[in-house]
């Protein structure tokens, strides 16, 4: 286990279990095709390379999520949350969240679900808030064929 204090979390993470359940498993959209998924796929790579440098060190790919919440449009893009889930415990909950590069912020939790098949335990959740553009040539209000205003989570990897 590897110790890191960002901010005024303070992790316990198993860098090497995180790592290898997102190579067996995790991909850019959890199995998902929908809009919202491939557009996170296809947007991602457009953030400062700070947010990926914060992730890597604790075993995690920004480009291969848990989770992708996205939450409708902002600041002349579309609103998402990342989740991933690391092999762990989270020692300290800080106060708010952590700014990693300009327009993204992270956070850890105990509680987000949903939860992963087969991830080791014990487990925590670190999210990022980002603006992206949207990049496919179709549009995303088109993409929001079932959205009802709700949140839309992406995960596959749960269902059997």
């Amino acid at each position: 286990m590897t110790e890191f204090v960002l901010g005024s979390y303070r992790l316990e993470v198993d860098v090497e279990a995180t790592r290898a359940w997102y190579g067996r498993y995790g991909n850019a959209t959890g199995g998902c095709g929908c809009a919202y998924c491939r557009n996170y796929a296809a947007a991602v790579g457009v953030l400062p390379p700070e947010a990926a440098a914060f992730l890597e060190p604790l075993g995690l790919n920004l480009r291969r999520p848990g989770d992708i919440g996205e939450y409708g449009p902002r600041q002349g893009g579309r609103w998402y949350m990342p989740m991933w889930h690391i092999a762990g415990r989270l020692l300290e909950a800080g106060e708010g969240e952590l700014p990693v590069a300009p327009g993204v912020t992270a956070g850890f939790a105990t509680d987000m679900g949903p939860f992963l098949r087969n991830f080791p335990e014990p487990c925590f959740q670190c999210w990022l808030s980002m603006t992206l553009p949207w990049v496919l040539e179709e549009p995303a209000d088109e993409a929001a064929d079932d959205r009802d205003d709700e949140v839309k989570t992406l995960d596959r990897r749960t269902e059997p």
